[in-house]
Parts: C-alpha cells; structure tokens; sequence
C-alpha cells in the first residue's frame, strides 16, 4: 500500500537550481588564467553533475591540458574554487515550481534536505541568495562526509538525523549519480526530466516517477516494492 512520504531528499544542481550559467563561468574564468580558449555553456552543462573534480578534469581535457591527481591539479583546483566562489550570485537560478514545491512540502509536515555533492562551503551563499536557507531540515554537501554520491551514506546519514526509515524518504535528482544512491541505499528515487542527465536513460533507472516540475511531488505516494515507474509532469 503506497503512503505520502515524511522526508524528501534533494539534490541541487540541475534539480532545483539551473546553476550550469554560473558554473560556465568559473570554468572559463580559470580555462582563461591558464590560457586556453572558453567552452561554450552547453558542453560545460554536459560536464556537470559528478562533483567539481570530475568538471575541472573535463575542461582541462578538452582544452588539450589535463593534468594526473595531484600538486599541479590541486593548484588549478583551488583557482576554479576561486572563480566558482565569485559565480555563485550567477547560480542563483530556481527551476520553474522548485520554490512551491519546497515550501509546500514544508507546510505538508514533509521533512526536507538537501543532498548535494557541491562543496559545503558553497552552499550557503548559494541558499541565501535563493531565501532558501530555512527551507532544508538537514545538509550533506560533497565534502560533508568521507564519501559522498553515488554512494549511499550521504542518504543513509540523512534519514538517520532526520529519524525517518529509508523506505519512507524520496531521493530527488536528476543523473545517474542520485540513482547510484538511492539505490545503493535502497531509497525510493524519483528522477527530473530536466537538469544534467546527459546521456542517462531516466526511464530505465528505476525510478518511481520521472517527473517534469517539481510541484507534482505535492501528491506524491510512495510505492509498494512491486510499484513500476511512472512517467508524469504537472501542469
């Protein structure tokens, strides 16, 4: 028998905010100082969604001039940190119901946090700039905890501090990393249609629903084990 859900965890990029205009321009920012050409905001999305390692490495491939972990990739790391810092204002942009959706949940009695791999120190600059900081009962950013999605433990310490069962939260996320989660943790995951999936099929991943706007989680249930994924988008 399916039940409303007490807890929903969200990722941030590419969920509720559309952060790849900011993101594009710290990358150029620091392709720029080292050099090289900018890549065009498009390709840059393509890059985003497996933490701000992942992305500093394929820009720097792109650009003919990767470097192996370490020294050298560190002290080009730190100066993306800088630039990315300074774009955070430019992040600042909400999908289209992401507001009513958190603020309804809220006022459901629906327990919200945030589950992101973006580094801890970004996060509430980026909130605040939303009005969003009140929004979230619990915050796992990507250096939180010593390992962070795809694995479960971002997950897992979330509905613990929130003392709500696994089987009861909703993992909210748009790439094949929430569902690595959500999966991992056996969580029910709901997928967006938008966001920076690249090439992940949202269909086959699993999902209980692969949805179009945010606002429809207001009537979200969460299925028995033997529910299939739905495909729906509020109108």
């Amino acid at each position: 028998m399916s039940a409303a859900p007490r807890a929903m965890l969200f990722d941030l990029d590419g969920t509720l905010v559309d952060s790849a205009h900011g993101i594009a321009w710290a990358v150029n920012q620091t392709l720029a100082e080292l050099g090289h050409p900018a890549a065009d905001e498009p390709l840059v999305r393509s890059w985003i969604g497996e933490g701000a390692r992942f992305l500093l490495h394929r820009a720097l491939r792109h650009a003919g001039a990767d470097l192996p972990d370490g020294k050298a990739f560190d002290c080009v790391f730190a100066l993306l940190m800088r630039h990315y810092a300074a774009s955070l204002p430019r992040q600042a942009r909400a999908y289209p119901g992401a507001d009513a959706a958190l603020r309804g949940l809220r006022e459901r009695g629906v327990a919200v946090a945030l589950c992101t791999n973006k580094p801890q120190r970004f996060i509430d600059p980026l909130l605040e700039a939303l009005e969003w900081r009140m929004l979230f009962d619990g915050i796992v950013g990507g250096d939180t905890l010593p390992e962070s999605k795809p694995s479960a433990l971002p997950l897992l310490h979330l509905a613990r501090a929130l003392d709500v069962p696994v089987e009861a939260c909703l993992m909210v996320g748009d790439s094949h990393t929430d569902a690595a989660a959500a999966h991992a943790a056996s969580m029910p995951l709901v997928l967006v249609d938008y966001g920076y999936h690249r090439e992940f099929d949202l269909h086959g991943a699993g999902a209980v629903a692969v949805i179009g706007d945010l606002r429809t989680l207001l009537q979200m249930r969460t299925p028995g084990a033997a529910a299939h994924a739905v495909s729906t988008r509020a109108v």
